[in-house]
């Protein structure tokens, strides 16, 4: 089993675990665990890392290790939240301001990961042009 370390720079950077790698990766829907533990932790975030290296397109910088792990270390800690509250828990005062500031946290996370949307592009010269004949 190989790692992303051990692959050449030109080569299409694969899951760290490969047995993951199959069509949980290449479904729509994000993986989600269905019990929140130490082991389907570090299936989430083996899994979400996989999925951002494929996103992405290339193999992580030191840097952006640091942002991925934060990433899934705050999106797990979200979706354990939000699976108490699917389950009708009541969560104090204390614990909601805690979660509005992960989204928080995540989202300028994944701006600093550089996986914000993108602006439109500008209209070309011949867009400009049909417009003008249509007109």
């Amino acid at each position: 089993m190989s790692n992303y370390r051990d692959t050449p720079a030109d080569a299409q950077p694969q899951p760290y675990n490969t047995r993951h790698a199959g069509p949980l990766l290449r479904v729509s829907i994000p993986y989600r665990p269905r019990v929140f533990n130490r082991l389907s932790r570090r299936r989430f975030e083996r899994v979400r890392a996989a999925e951002l290296m494929r996103h992405v397109g290339r193999p992580f910088t030191v840097p952006e290790q640091i942002l991925i792990s934060r990433i899934c270390a705050i999106e797990f800690d979200l979706l354990r939240t939000d699976s108490k509250l699917d389950a009708g828990i009541l969560l104090s005062a204390h614990d909601i301001r805690g979660r509005l500031a992960a989204e928080n946290r995540l989202r300028l996370d994944l701006v600093a990961l550089g996986l914000e949307k993108k602006p439109d592009p500008a209209p070309t010269l011949v867009d400009l042009l049909k417009d003008r004949n249509a007109a």
